[in-house]
């Protein structure tokens, strides 16, 4: 083997070790993250809204996503969240009506109360899809 190709191999190697060490540390802590979320504050809150969104992850990934709303501290506080379906249009209008004025609850971080955590990992069998904190464990916010 010549010295440029093992040069470029060794950079190669280097590169994808460096990605994989990195999306391990990304793993580790947003699960550390999602552990501490577990020990947040339980409250009961209202889905207010919810739309069929393209997602910055893909501009062809169309997911049912809502808003709603918790009460902390005498304080309202909103946050988004998208459930994985993949669904036609029709069913998924359909969810989004049904999901409107829905409880569900959430974990708030008491020394930050707009920070929010949704404890359940599924809702109606569709994977709950969320942002925790400033680590973000998937990017489900809507594409402007």
């Amino acid at each position: 083997m010549d010295k440029t190709l093992l040069g470029v191999v060794i950079i190669v190697v280097g590169a994808v070790s460096f990605a994989v060490v990195a999306w391990l540390v990304s793993q580790y802590k947003n699960r550390r993250l999602a552990l501490e979320a577990e020990q947040w504050v339980p409250v009961e809150a209202t889905i207010e809204s919810g739309a069929l969104e393209r997602t910055h992850e893909s501009g062809r990934v169309v997911l049912p996503t809502f808003t709603f709303s918790y009460k902390a501290s005498d304080q309202y506080y909103s946050g988004r969240f998208s459930l994985r379906a993949n669904l036609s249009r029709a069913l998924a209008d359909s969810m989004i009506g049904k999901m409107i004025g829905r409880k569900v609850f959430v974990r708030y971080d008491p020394k930050r109360p707009e920070g929010w955590f949704i404890p359940d990992k599924l809702i109606d069998g569709y994977a709950v899809e969320q942002n925790l904190g400033s680590h973000l464990m998937h990017d489900y916010s809507s594409r402007d």
